[in-house]
């Protein structure tokens, strides 16, 4: 055999079966740079929130509970828009009354 040559099927195997067998070996020993931005994120991510002023889950959970608030007392003030109307009228009649002593 020549120092070229290929060898058997069996010696490629037997290479790759050297290899450690540990999920994520491969991933964990090349550097890439996703796996330097993942780490940088995951160390600072709590600062990065507050000096950008990022919202988290909390925040648009309070939100949101917030929106419903809002958005149930303007359907109520819609619901008694005639009510409100009939009151403003009136108030205007008054205060053009007194106006006029």
């Amino acid at each position: 055999m020549s120092e070229y040559a290929e060898g058997t099927a069996e010696e490629k195997q037997s290479f790759w079966g050297n290899l450690p067998d540990v999920p994520g070996y491969m991933d964990q020993k090349l550097p890439t740079m996703d796996k330097s931005l993942d780490t940088y994120f995951d160390k600072n991510m709590e600062a990065i929130i507050e000096e950008w002023g990022l919202l988290v889950e909390n925040d648009m959970l309070d939100l949101e509970r917030r929106v419903n608030k809002v958005t149930a007392e303007i359907n109520q003030l819609y619901d008694h828009k005639d009510i409100i109307s009939e009151r403003v009228t009136k108030l205007d009649a008054v205060i053009t009354r007194l106006e006029g002593r």
